[in-house]
């Protein structure tokens, strides 16, 4: 699965599939069963797929709502496929964390390679809101935020110091280094959000709290002179701000209108509400919910290219749309769910994990696409699946360094 969410579509379906076959093809569906109904939050992320599911029954475009569907499926079986995972210790997940810890690093030097080649032409080419190429299909978006994750991952090594050898520890700090490098000159503003907004701020709290306040300080005043430094250094970064800041002044005028993705991003979420006003008790269905923005494209917003007609980008506005009200309110309650859960209080990243995400679902329908869907589904059952591990004392307080 992580290797396909860089490579593969295909791949991260088959690897999805494996992981939910393998869970029903154990001898324990009675014991993984009666986990699962007394697990919160992977019942109600299952739940986030049944009421687009049964959308399906009033939504005219069977065809798109399949497509839809295939997408979310992981939300209903993942939760029951991680909700037990038998004779896993800490050692396991940490070399699971090290392992997209490398697969993010890999494909950022392989991203920034093709910048490197291109050199120029990227540089005028961030001037009109392109990017650099980068692995997951090319989506800059998601893959931001599979670095953000990795980021979150070394905050956790870090806090269980399961590391003995310098060198190795060295070396992931060196990896990590390069990927808050990275994420400037990527330039994308989702990533950028998560360093700025949760994976530093973490960070210097980690350092605080463990006795380290020379170290805080140092990281607090890295945090605010890197964008300076950067504005200075990397010119994918400083066109970026450049870019950010005309598309600020001019988003009103009429001769750039549908032509700035933040303002189209604007416009598809007032579409989305329009809709679910009109729509409130059940949505338009999720197969419908394409056909009928356009119709609200068409009388409201003309001016915005068919390309740039997006869907609502705003996950509550999404659900809204597509099912209703009880959409919206069973979104929220999961969205927010981990926040109030007595067994995650103590784990900060997985917290801050939580926090990013909802802050990316308010400009992006994050869990109405296949990528969307793993970094979200399978991240915070991975989370949970930890916790619960620890909670029920599976693994060892001070485990074996590697």
């Amino acid at each position: 699965m992580a290797v396909g969410f860089l490579c593969s579509r295909l791949l991260l379906s088959i690897g999805t599939i494996s992981l939910i076959t393998n869970a029903f093809i154990q001898g324990n569906l009675k014991e993984r069963f009666q986990q699962f109904i007394s697990d919160k939050l992977s019942i109600g992320i299952s739940c986030l797929f049944l009421l687009p599911f049964i959308s399906g029954l009033w939504s005219s475009d069977k065809q798109e709502w399949v497509s839809i569907m295939q997408d979310k499926l992981p939300l209903l079986l993942l939760p029951f496929a991680l909700i037990s995972q038998k004779g896993i210790e800490r050692k396991q997940l940490l070399w699971f964390k090290l392992f997209w810890i490398g697969l993010m690093f890999g494909g950022s030097v392989w991203s920034a390679v093709q910048y490197a080649a291109e050199l120029q032409y990227f540089n005028n080419a961030y001037q009109f809101s392109q990017t650099i190429p980068t692995p997951a299909a090319n989506d800059h978006i998601r893959f931001s935020m599979g670095i953000v994750i990795a980021l979150l991952f070394w905050l956790k090594i870090e806090e269980w110091k399961a590391i003995a050898s310098k060198l190795f520890i060295t070396t992931i700090r060196v990896a990590v280094l390069w990927l808050t490098i990275y994420l400037h000159i990527l330039g994308a503003k989702t990533g950028l959000l998560g360093l700025y907004v949760v994976v530093l701020p973490l960070l210097i709290l980690q350092l605080y709290k463990s006795g380290k306040q020379k170290a805080a300080a140092v990281a607090l005043a890295a945090v605010l002179f890197l964008p300076l430094l950067s504005y200075a250094l990397l010119p994918t970064f400083r066109v970026r701000v450049h870019y950010v800041l005309f598309e600020q002044v001019n988003w009103n005028a009429q001769e750039f209108a549908g032509r700035f993705s933040d303002a189209n991003r604007w416009t598809s979420i007032q579409s989305g509400w329009y809709l679910f006003k009109q729509n409130w008790l059940g949505g338009v269905g999720y197969g419908d919910i394409k056909t009928q923005a356009g119709v609200w494209y068409a009388s409201h917003a003309s001016e915005v290219a068919i390309t740039e007609q997006f869907l609502p980008l705003n996950q509550w506005m999404m659900s809204g749309s597509g099912a209703g009200i009880l959409a919206v309110l069973l979104f929220t309650a999961v969205a927010f769910m981990p926040l109030f859960l007595e067994k995650w209080k103590h784990h900060k990243q997985a917290l801050a994990f939580v926090l990013f995400m909802n802050l990316v679902f308010l400009y992006e329908s994050t869990i109405d696409d296949q990528f969307g869907v793993f970094l979200y589904c399978f991240f915070i059952l991975y989370w949970n699946c930890t916790i619960n591990l620890e909670k029920n004392e599976l693994l060892k307080c001070n485990p074996s360094p590697l």
